[in-house]
């Protein structure tokens, strides 16, 4: 098809589905309904999306405002399946996490029938086997252009991600790059992780082979909340490079992004029988993981998530991501100028974005000494942070608490009030705020330390309503509240970490001795933070636990072990005959 010429379609295509209401009435896609075609004129020498192209997509991708204030009309967020996007029989209204007087969207509410029917179709193209037919070249070819389409809509992409998790623009940029990294760095990488290994000849006449990335079959592809651009651009990317159909399911909280991400790739040219997407909620959408034909579950979210759906797989793959309770220790021997540094530089590793990162920093341990000349740093840095709407701040402003996202503000003040009760010391005590259309209309709190706390502490509190009792030290808190620990060693420290500590997804490590840090080297896994915060993660770098405990065992990021997790082996021989 002649550049021209698919331009003029993809123009008409997009107008057409703006002024038809497709996307909220439901119906045929005209832009997948272009996939044949462009399929079959695609080269080695095919262009990539040009600025005109992207922009001819605008109304296909952005063409509905996103509500900014109470009585806006939402955006509807439909599934779909084989290039139709399907209307339920009930649609669930989703509030701002900023402002709960603000319905952002409308989401299709998936039951067991409308699971049913997206399996259907994606296994029927499974057993087709007409995915074989399409190699690798333009699938790469395929994921250029979703790059070029997150590059040229940089700052819609952002103002998208922002109304739905409240961030400041450095931790939205955070997620947008993760996404655009991902898909230049898998598809970059592609060939070479995905390249077979043949056995050099052991026998005449005989030869073998292992090939480690046949397309394992459909693929259920789940994220979570906090990450709305980077994980699923980590996962759908991954996947669709290993030639693996899939049915993406984003969190409820951002419906929005996730049609964006998936109207992306259909726009650069997936094959739509190859990419479906549902919308709703896990207790009405269990049969997507526990169905016999969704060959491998991917999924990025809390453990408890993960135990549930591998309990319905029996020994099918669940392929995990998830938080961990990330510790920090901090060596005896800084000078006030460099502790503070230190001090500063941990404070963002629990504050940034509210803690609602599987990365953010869980507690410190030190020596007594050290702890009390750290303490009084870290309070007096966590003042300089403000609790306020992270969208309406200024781009350079960093230091904002956001809202909590999946927590009740009361469940962090019943944390403190059990802590008081128990006698831990309150070395920053949060408080509620109340003072303000923010603070009435959204879930925020001032940050919290949980000063020398042991082990074998135990706190009794309401959590969400729900009374239990928590060990503040190894209990994930997506909240902003950080714990500190005294140790007596370093030794006692990494004995923690193996022992103690279920989660070992990022531990940060802060001493000039390089004992203690070939020490940690061969003994602690997951993510070895240096002189660094657990949450540092802005070049493109393989993140993970070790793939023992109740952390996430994915490792994703190098592109060989991404896109493995969509894919079987095979071991071949070949005899001459």
């Amino acid at each position: 098809m002649d550049a021209k010429v698919l331009h003029a379609k993809l123009a008409d295509a997009a107008k057409r589905f703006h002024a038809e209401s497709i996307g909220e009435r439901g119906g045929r896609d005209p832009i997948a309904a272009l996939y044949a075609d462009r399929r079959a004129d695609y080269s080695l020498f095919a262009l990539h999306m040009s600025d005109a192209d992207c922009e001819a997509l605008r109304p296909y991708l952005f063409g509905r405002a996103i509500p900014r204030k109470a009585g806006d009309a939402p955006v509807t967020c439909l599934n779909l399946v084989d290039g139709e996007w399907r209307r339920t029989a009930e649609l669930a209204p989703m509030k701002s996490l900023a402002d709960k007087r603000v319905t952002l969207m409308e989401i299709a509410r998936s039951t067991e029938k409308d699971v049913a029917h997206a399996i259907d179709r994606a296994h029927s193209f499974w057993t087709s086997l007409e995915w074989s037919d399409e190699a690798l070249a333009y699938r790469k070819h395929v994921i250029k252009n979703f790059s070029r389409l997150l590059n040229y809509f940089y700052e819609e992409c952002l103002d998208e991600l922002r109304q739905q998790t409240p961030k400041t623009r450095l931790e939205a940029n955070k997620d947008f790059f993760e996404a655009k990294r991902a898909a230049d760095h898998l598809e970059g990488n592609a060939e070479k992780a995905m390249r077979g290994e043949m056995v050099p000849t052991m026998m005449p006449g005989q030869s073998y082979w292992k090939n480690s990335y046949l397309p394992a079959g459909v693929c259920a592809v789940i994220t979570p909340m906090n990450f709305i651009y980077g994980i699923p651009g980590i996962q759908i990317v991954g996947c669709y490079l290993s030639g693996s159909p899939m049915i993406f399911k984003g969190h409820p909280f951002s419906a929005i992004t996730s049609t964006t991400l998936i109207r992306m790739l259909i726009a650069s040219g997936a094959d739509p029988r190859a990419v479906h997407k549902l919308e709703g909620f896990g207790g009405d959408i269990a049969g997507l993981t526990r169905d016999h034909r969704i060959a491998v579950v991917s999924v990025t979210g809390s453990a408890e998530t993960a135990k549930n759906i591998q309990a319905g797989r029996d020994v099918r793959p669940v392929k995990f991501e998830g938080g961990g309770c990330n510790w920090a220790y901090i060596d005896d021997g800084y000078s006030d100028e460099d502790l503070n540094k230190i001090a500063v530089r941990l404070t963002y590793s629990k504050l940034g974005m509210g803690s609602h990162k599987c990365t953010s920093l869980h507690g410190i341990a030190a020596t007594k000494a050290t702890l009390d000349r750290i303490e009084p740093l870290i309070a007096k840095e966590m003042k300089a942070w403000r609790s306020v709407d992270p969208r309406l701040t200024p781009a350079e402003e960093t230091k904002v608490v956001s809202p909590l996202m999946v927590h009740k503000a009361a469940t962090m003040i019943s944390i403190q009030d059990a802590a008081k009760k128990a006698g831990v010391k309150l070395v920053v005590e949060g408080a509620r705020l109340a003072d303000s259309d923010y603070s009435q209309n959204a879930e925020v709190c001032t940050p919290i330390v949980l000063g020398r706390v042991t082990p074998e502490t135990r706190l009794t509190v309401s959590w969400d309503g729900k009374e239990q009792t928590i060990a503040p030290a190894t209990t994930e808190f997506f909240m902003p509240i950080l714990c500190t620990m005294e140790m007596k060693s370093f030794d006692d420290f990494i004995r923690f970490s193996i022992d103690v500590n279920p989660h070992d997804l990022a531990t940060s490590l802060w001493t000039r001795d390089d004992v203690k840090l070939q020490r940690a080297r061969r003994v602690l896994g997951g993510m070895l933070k240096e002189n660094d915060g657990t949450d540092s993660a802005l070049e493109w770098e393989e993140f993970g636990s070790s793939g023992i405990g109740d952390s996430g065992n994915t490792g994703v990021g190098d592109a060989t072990t991404t896109i493995a997790m969509f894919c079987r082996k095979q071991k071949g021989r070949h005899f001459t005959f």
